[in-house]
């Protein structure tokens, strides 16, 4: 005759045997979620130059997205919002004229500042309500003169040291 500890033990391993087998294939089954990349081109911008937030990883069943300066969506932070299927763009607070919006996500940042030194976040709407982010951080660098170049033409002196 076993003792009752031993069944008792016997039985909770064949649950916890269960309950593995219902994680693991819990696990391999999830269903996978794009994620939204946004690239600075180029990260590192010259007062005056052009930037692109180049977006890739947006799923093709969105409702809108939107555009914000900062890393998290707040009203007074919004560049531009755009419902897809108006194809309807909205300016927000942080819009100043020098932003165009692509189809594809992507904002074109003109004629940058070093005020446009920041993150820049996409906040993508779903059709079934859930949101995905991607964020990026520029750095606009000023404007740096070069320095003037002298060029003597003609033998040096070797004795001349300076």
């Amino acid at each position: 005759m076993q003792s009752p500890s031993a069944t008792a033990h016997r039985g909770c391993v064949r649950w916890q045997g269960l309950l593995l087998a219902v994680l693991l294939l819990t696990i391999w089954n999830l269903p996978t979620t794009a994620q939204i990349t946004v690239k600075a081109v180029p990260p590192n911008a010259v007062v005056g130059e052009d930037v692109l937030f180049l977006v890739s990883g947006l799923n093709q069943n969105l409702y809108s997205y939107i555009w914000c300066k900062g890393g998290g969506i707040r009203r007074k932070d919004i560049i531009l919002s755009y419902l897809v299927d108006r194809a309807e763009i909205t300016p927000g607070h942080r819009y100043d004229g020098r932003e165009k919006l692509y189809p594809n996500g992507s904002l074109l940042l003109q004629n940058v500042t070093q005020e446009d030194t920041g993150c820049y976040t996409i906040e993508a709407l779903q059709r079934n309500m859930r949101i995905d982010t991607g964020t990026t951080l520029l750095c606009v660098h000023p404007l740096v003169s070069k320095p003037p170049i002298r060029v003597r033409r003609g033998r040096r002196d070797p004795s001349d040291r300076t």
